[in-house]
């Protein structure tokens, strides 16, 4: 369990987009949250954070409006100290294959 193992999928269908004429009205896409499963479980292994855009390929070099330009670059990175102790859980399911659990903790932090 190192390295680059799976740890789940998501799908979306494109077809179901493309051919959505509410979708293809959409001027801007919006952002999907998509949860991502894996075989051994029923459980959301995690959620990718995306959009979807579908670019015709006739368009190609030839397009009449000016194509946006998406800041996808990172945060600037932020210095923080977090220490969380987990002393005991309760009702915590076995789900994984080996009959144990690969408990994890959320944690969200705020810059007001």
């Amino acid at each position: 369990m190192f390295g680059d193992d799976l740890i789940g999928k998501c799908f979306i269908d494109l077809d179901d987009r493309f051919f959505s004429s509410d979708w293809q009205a959409l001027e801007e896409k919006p952002i999907e949250y998509r949860q991502i499963y894996h075989e051994s479980t029923s459980l959301s292994q995690g959620v990718v954070v995306c959009w979807l855009e579908i670019e015709p390929q006739s368009k190609g070099k030839k397009a009449t409006k000016e194509q946006k330009i998406w800041d996808i670059s990172p945060e600037p990175v932020r210095n923080y100290e977090v220490r969380l102790s987990v002393m005991d859980t309760k009702n915590v399911p076995c789900e994984d294959v080996e009959g144990t659990s690969d408990v994890f903790i959320k944690a969200y932090i705020c810059d007001d």
